[in-house]
């Protein structure tokens, strides 16, 4: 195969730093002013380019928000992969991927929040279900609750349903958090998720009676 002319790497390169540049103006700008202030003219100044250059880059600005939510959430994506497919017992793996999950929105906080809060994306957002990249993050999850079933560890659930529901947990812990201007620790918020998801699907190696429950409720 022949290998890449010099001159083209030199354009990949720069093409990538401009984007680079483009997507970081676009956050500042977004966390600076809001939707309503993130126009073409606003990114290109605060990224040093011409409004052309920036055309030639992104179309729209529905075009430039969707690649600036990709390239934050694609880090997130590689990460709970990792995570999922380690060799921790799976539910350290539930545990850590919920920490992970709220950590790295917390990171990005004021560009969620203000995407979040003004539903700029909030049609791709409502379809997300529909993702294959969302998909592919049920299936892994669902592997792990899978394999805690096998080990005696979890019930026997529809473990693809259950993912899902898990998932969905963790994206209304983050509405919460991103809409609190004083959210609580990341590790309080994870460890409270995982203990009430978890603790309701941990198998109880001995379930306790109706008169059992009804005296603990008294």
């Amino acid at each position: 195969m022949d290998a890449v002319p010099q001159g083209r790497r030199r354009r990949d390169r720069l093409e990538a730093f401009n984007r680079k540049a483009i997507e970081d103006a676009a956050v500042a700008v977004l966390s600076a002013r809001g939707r309503t202030g993130l126009t073409m003219d606003a990114v290109a100044a605060q990224a040093g380019l011409s409004k052309g250059s920036l055309y030639t880059y992104y179309r729209s600005k529905a075009e430039l928000l969707e690649s600036v939510k990709e390239a934050s959430l694609q880090p997130l994506r590689d990460e709970l992969a990792a995570i999922l497919e380690g060799a921790s017992p799976p539910r350290e793996k539930l545990a850590a991927m919920v920490e992970r999950f709220l950590g790295h929105f917390d990171a990005h906080r004021d560009f969620f929040r203000v995407l979040l809060w003004e539903r700029e994306l909030s049609a791709a957002y409502l379809q997300r279900r529909k993702s294959d990249k969302f998909r592919a993050l049920v299936s892994r999850v669902s592997g792990v609750l899978a394999e805690g079933e096998r080990l005696g560890l979890f019930k026997p659930l529809d473990s693809m349903k259950v993912a899902a529901m898990l998932l969905e947990a963790c994206i209304a812990m983050n509405l919460e958090r991103l809409q609190s201007e004083a959210p609580d620790p990341v590790q309080k918020d994870a460890r409270l998720l995982a203990e009430v998801f978890l603790s309701g699907i941990a198998l109880d190696p001995k379930p306790r009676s109706r008169s059992d429950l009804q005296r603990s409720s008294a």
